[in-house]
């Protein structure tokens, strides 16, 4: 009986070294599954993301395709209903000038606004 308060220090039983050795493979085990557990949950998060962006691209591609078909149909219309009056060459290039003309405007407007200085508030912050 003494010897066994000796081993432990007087507090217990004695313990042995391979309880320590099952206690710090524990330990690494239960960092290995939390790190593994986070790279998991990170990449579901990204994979969420990368969804709730796609979902978003689609609601604005598949609009744009229709009104990108739907401004060709004008566009003909106007071509068409310039043949009267015209040769269809002089009818496309007016056609085809007035659809520059609109697209600079708005490459123009757009260009503006993407370098133009950022509105802030009277204590200098972004709205």
């Amino acid at each position: 009986m003494k010897s066994q308060a000796r081993d432990s220090g007087g507090f217990g039983p004695a313990r042995n070294d391979a309880s320590a050795t099952e206690a710090v493979e524990r330990v690494l085990d239960a960092g290995q599954r939390l790190v593994s557990e986070r790279i998991e949950l990170a990449r579901l998060d990204v994979e969420e993301a990368l969804a709730g962006r796609v979902a978003r691209a689609a609601l604005v591609v598949v609009p744009a395709l229709f009104a990108f078909g739907g401004w060709w149909l004008l566009m003909a219309a106007a071509v068409a209903s310039l043949d009267p009056y015209m040769t269809r060459a002089a009818s496309l290039a007016i056609v085809g000038g007035a659809n520059v003309v609109v697209g600079l405007v708005l490459v123009l407007t757009g260009w503006r606004s993407a370098w133009a200085p950022a509105a802030t508030n009277e204590r200098g912050a972004r709205p």
